[in-house]
């Protein structure tokens, strides 16, 4: 090996460790994305369905009509949590 191919192979390590590292973090962020889309459209989906049900189903769940955003709310802020690293 020559001083020149010494010196090309240990500069493009760390342009090819940046590359991946920036990989690692656009798939991350593209997963939270999907994963926010997913969350939304289910929070859609139940509120959509709790709407469609009378007092009387409502109360059997536990819940009043007024109660329904703030149940998504909670819930919502509950998988959040749930989701973060180190929750057990």
């Amino acid at each position: 090996m020559t001083m020149l191919t010494l010196m090309q192979t240990s500069a493009t390590k760390p342009f090819v460790l940046r590359a991946a590292v920036r990989l690692a973090h656009l798939r991350r962020f593209i997963n939270r994305l999907f994963a926010a889309v997913i969350a939304r459209h289910e929070r859609h989906a139940a509120r959509a369905v709790l709407h469609r049900l009378d007092d009387r189903e409502l109360t059997d769940i536990g819940i009043y009509r007024t109660q329904i955003e703030s149940s998504l709310e909670d819930l919502a802020q509950t998988r959040a949590r749930m989701q973060q690293p180190g929750w057990h």
